[in-house]
């Protein structure tokens, strides 16, 4: 269960970072995975947990168990674990570089 402001204390590739605590735990799992996260929030209850990951990681989260959708502006990627899996339903969006 999720308490609000209840964060865990990271080492990523880009320094030490506060996740929330209910889901450090995957997020540590994807970055030593190779699937580099950009942020994160658990949803603190009111709704799923949602990661941002860099461009290029597709294949990556498909290995990882994640289903790939691609949104109707075909401008941003999604992917997600089905219910059942370990985690639950979790949101991944995947960074674009538009300027």
């Amino acid at each position: 269960m999720c308490q609000h402001n209840t964060y865990s204390y990271v080492w990523l590739d880009r320094g030490l970072q506060a996740i929330d605590s209910c889901i450090a735990p995957l997020i540590i799992q994807l970055n030593n995975y190779g699937i580099r996260t950009l942020a994160s929030c658990c949803g603190h209850g009111g709704g799923y947990p949602n990661v941002i990951c860099i461009p290029g990681t597709e294949e990556k989260l498909k290995e990882f168990g994640c289903k790939i959708v691609v949104t109707r502006d075909d401008k941003k990627v999604m992917a997600y674990f089905p219910v059942n899996s370990f985690f639950g339903k979790v949101y991944f969006q995947l960074e674009t570089n538009d300027d």
